[in-house]
């Protein structure tokens, strides 16, 4: 059996202080820097900036070749190297309040393709 490819959403909060454009551009550097180096099996790393009345700042869409792969960035973060890499996430990003969500089932539905099921749904 293939091992399903996941994806999360991370809600981002910026630090205050930064204007949307300069918590923009660091979040874009920080992850051409850190995030293409340190987790190299993800294969999209997606950055939104949400509008400016919303309650979070901007999405990441993330896309894991599998479970693996999510479990062990997790517990990569307890270590030495994944402690610098969130140190830097914490220089412009609310970390504590930039809460992640995994995707259980995704489709597309339109007139021209009718219901396009991509992802069924997971079971809890």
């Amino acid at each position: 059996m293939v091992a399903a490819m996941i994806k999360t959403f991370t809600l981002v909060k910026k630090k205050p202080g930064l204007s949307d454009a300069e918590f923009f551009d660091r979040w874009m550097q920080h992850t051409k820097k850190w995030d293409l180096a340190d987790h190299p099996y993800i294969s999209l790393n997606r950055l939104i900036i949400l509008g400016p009345d919303d309650p979070y700042t901007g999405m990441a869409e993330n896309h894991w070749p599998d479970e693996a792969s999510l479990v062990h960035a997790a517990g990569w973060y307890e270590k030495p190297e994944g402690k610098a890499h969130w140190a830097d996430l914490c220089t412009f990003m609310d970390m504590d309040n930039s809460p992640t969500v995994r995707v259980r089932g995704e489709a597309e539905v339109s007139e021209s393709k009718g219901i396009e099921v991509l992802l069924p749904l997971a079971k809890r």
